[in-house]
């Protein structure tokens, strides 16, 4: 976790301390423990989302805030479920309207590697399977690919209401180095990477997990960073 975001947290739960004092103290009366606690969480990830423009960290944290606080808002007659199924649809809507920009850009369809040039980076996505940068889509079904690059630097991996397995174990590293974007939103993404590659991990995940399975090598002279989001759903990294 950055400095930055340890520093917010921080504050977020002193301040939270401070409302359950100022509670116990009868200025805050019928918000217990657990509402002022999801309250904080709850408030911090949608800060969070609207600084990363995270759209499904964004909705999902405000439908959960109205469902804590439906009663008081008077608005039970869409809680829970009808106000999560908006966030969900609004979630999706969204990423088609706005795709982030920079290293990522519209995909074109299930699997397909993409060329684009990105005005940030100047990237350039190839369209073949050996490519320095690579991406993969896997929305609403299963994916497998296998990256052959002998030169990879860059990879772009987005699964939704689906479920995609990358191989990376046939690849070679460009210098040495790569960066792999994944985002994962109600799926799963699953990369086997070499365990001789020194693998760093710097993503994020609401309402999901990221899991290692097996070891690297963290002297190794193959350094892969993998970022990116992951919201109700899973990136698991198996080492091979």
């Amino acid at each position: 976790m950055k400095r930055g975001k340890k520093l917010f947290w921080g504050i977020l739960f002193i301040l939270g301390a401070l409302a359950l004092i100022v509670g116990k103290l009868g200025y805050l009366e019928g918000f217990g423990f657990w509402t002022i606690l999801f309250t904080i969480c709850l408030l911090g990830l949608l800060i969070d989302g609207i600084f990363r423009r995270g759209f499904g960290t964004i909705l999902f944290s405000l439908a959960f805030l109205a469902i804590l606080y439906d009663e008081l808002l008077g608005i039970e007659a869409i809680t829970p479920w009808p106000v999560l199924g908006a966030a969900l649809l609004g979630t999706i809507g969204l990423g088609i309207i706005f795709p982030k920009k920079g290293a990522r850009g519209a995909f074109l369809g299930k699997g397909h590697i993409y060329k684009k040039t990105v005005k940030s980076d100047s990237y350039k996505f190839q369209e073949s399977m050996d490519g320095e940068h690579v991406a993969f889509d896997c929305s609403f079904g299963q994916a497998v690919k296998y990256v052959t690059s002998k030169s990879l630097s860059r990879g772009e991996m987005e699964c939704a209401f689906g479920s995609l397995e990358v191989y990376l174990d046939g690849a070679s590293l460009k210098e040495g180095k790569a960066d792999i974007y994944v985002e994962c939103s109600f799926g799963s993404i699953v990369l086997y990477v070499p365990e001789d590659w020194k693998v760093v991990v710097n993503t994020s995940a609401v309402f999901g997990g990221v899991e290692e399975k097996g070891s690297c090598n963290p002297m190794g002279t193959d350094i892969l960073q993998i970022q990116g989001e992951v919201a109700f759903g899973a990136l698991e990294i198996r080492y091979v």
